[in-house]
């Protein structure tokens, strides 16, 4: 009975992530043209439940998106949660991608979507993650030191 109700659970998991209110095939597509188009792209990740992800948004990031813009970076907003928290961040250059996932469907959705869509993509285990990559979808901003995604590179493409 437990290995019934396991593999139901694994179905429901990986049928919530393979499109259904997940990245559809087309958002992939689109994050894949911003990257293209851009020397770099900043894609932020972040999680509606997540407290972390609202402080980095308001402190680190909403502060650089014009710099960033002015500097010619792509800027993809990938967020799980209610889309009405995201309406204030909506411009004709932004690519903003919402979900009504969970935190945790979020996380195993984002980390298999940017896989497929990143060269050296390194898995994150929360929210928020700001990645920086190049026009060939390698990661800048990785330090492989400390196992985390960094803001200098960031903070310097907004200059």
């Amino acid at each position: 009975m437990k290995n019934i109700l396991l593999s139901l659970l694994i179905t429901i998991i990986c049928f919530s992530c393979s499109g259904q209110n997940g990245i559809l095939k087309e958002e992939k597509a689109k994050i894949h043209e911003v990257i293209e188009n851009h020397d770099k792209t900043l894609i932020f990740i972040w999680s509606e439940s997540c407290g972390a992800s609202k402080n980095m948004l308001e402190r680190d990031i909403k502060p650089y998106l014009e710099g960033l813009e002015k500097n010619n970076v792509g800027i993809v907003i990938i967020y799980y949660g209610k889309e009405e928290a995201v309406a204030d961040l909506k411009a004709d250059n932004r690519l903003i991608i919402s979900s009504n996932l969970s935190a945790l469907f979020g996380k195993i959705n984002a980390n298999k979507t940017m896989k497929k869509i990143l060269k050296d993509y390194k898995k994150f285990n929360g929210f928020p993650i700001p990645i920086l990559v190049d026009k060939d979808g390698f990661v800048l901003n990785y330090d492989a030191k400390s196992k985390y995604y960094s803001y200098w590179e960031i903070f310097q493409a907004a200059k």
